[in-house]
């Protein structure tokens, strides 16, 4: 069995998915019943380790699309390197990668405005961004479309691809996310208090559906409420747009001090993160699977979250949900945990055990595995 794993368009900045593509290739090397192929970008091979890097069928190309540039030579490469290495099957790790293969493909395809948005997700856009968002969803369409063989990561995104792309309803698998590896490796019982203070941990990337911006409101509606003690704990980097306006609505209130930001973080820094904190916040409006969600319970901080079918299939009863961008629900919401620590008790149980439900990273890479076997087998 011959496996072309395609990370060509994976980038360092583009969420989950260079992680992703990290833990599967590594995790590969422990799988020689296989013939894998290594198709990476010059991103995700900054970070690989020297035992894949070191194998025969090791190829790094420039992370694309690159459409100015390099995107016809690569095309080219590729189509040669296919033909001659003859592969059973294609696992494209970051999908559609803009490029075609005789091979069957298997596209990882995990892209909630193309699947499921949402009229929250859709309001926070200006009218070009959403013209923006449109015309690059109808471009993902087109190309999945072309495909017939897709995994995924929830039911939800899987129900918007066989909509989609009209594929037999078989030949699209859920594989669930799971707490990244190195986790394993980490203490989760050590914590510090900072004081009086109450820290939640807020962790996402800088784009609009992720919501941030609704910090400010969330704080002043928690003074309201008589609640003066609550810091949130970001990612952002510091000159980025939605740091620069989180800053300046805080400052005419004098709460600046209650939003710190700590820039993008390695896992082991953003497990440091992490333990300073007592409470996790996802104010997110689009979602196919964040891993802040298994981070936050591995770590057993009780979670507020956006009332979504994508947070519920993950996290189920073990978490306080409330209305999407309702600022003064997530403030209560928040509320009923620093009042009560018992609910805190009872959802700390609720999250150990619903973790248990994704942290096998074995399990999660046979099931990949087998369903690669199966589509090349059929060829």
């Amino acid at each position: 069995m011959r496996v072309l794993i395609n990370t060509v368009s994976t980038k360092k900045h583009s969420g989950g998915a260079y992680q992703i593509a990290f833990n599967f290739i590594s995790k590969t090397l422990e799988h020689n019943e296989v013939e894998w192929i290594y198709v990476v970008s010059t991103d995700l091979d900054e970070i690989l380790p020297d035992a894949v890097k070191s194998k025969e069928d090791y190829y790094v190309f420039p992370t694309q699309p690159d459409f100015r540039h390099s995107y016809k030579k690569v095309k080219q490469e590729l189509s040669e390197l296919e033909q001659r290495l003859n592969p059973n099957v294609v696992y494209s790790i970051t999908a559609p990668s803009y490029f075609t293969f005789k091979t069957t493909e298997v596209m990882r395809f995990t892209m909630p405005w193309v699947t499921h948005p949402n009229k929250y997700s859709w309001s926070v856009l200006s009218w070009k961004e959403r013209m923006r968002m449109r015309l690059y969803c109808w471009n993902l369409r087109r190309l999945i479309r072309k495909g017939e063989y897709f995994i995924t990561q929830t039911e939800t995104t899987r129900q918007g691809i066989i909509r989609i792309t009209g594929t037999d309803p078989e030949n699209v698998k859920v594989v669930k996310n799971v707490l990244p590896s190195i986790y394993n490796e980490i203490d989760n019982t050590l914590f510090e208090v900072d004081g009086n203070w109450v820290d939640v941990a807020c962790v996402a990337n800088d784009t609009k559906h992720k919501n941030l911006d609704i910090i400010p409101s969330v704080l002043e509606d928690l003074q309201q409420l008589g609640i003066g003690n609550v810091r949130f704990h970001v990612t952002l980097p510091e000159d980025c747009d939605c740091w620069k306006d989180i800053q300046r609505r805080l400052k005419p209130s004098g709460l600046m001090e209650r939003a710190i930001t700590h820039g993008r973080l390695s896992q082991r820094e953003l497990a440091m993160m992490y333990r300073h904190c007592q409470l996790c916040f996802l104010p997110t409006l689009l979602e196919v699977f964040s891993a802040s969600t298994l981070e936050a319970m591995f770590f057993k901080l009780p979670i507020v979250a956006t009332d979504f079918d994508f947070n519920k299939e993950v996290m189920a009863d073990a978490c306080l949900y409330y209305e999407p961008m309702n600022a003064k629900d997530a403030a209560l919401q928040i509320k009923k945990y620093i009042d009560d620590k018992n609910l805190q008790s009872e959802m700390k149980l609720l999250m150990e055990q619903r973790l248990s439900l994704f942290q096998d990273y074995d399990k999660h890479f046979n099931e990949i595995l087998q369903f690669l076997e199966e589509v090349g087998g059929k060829k």
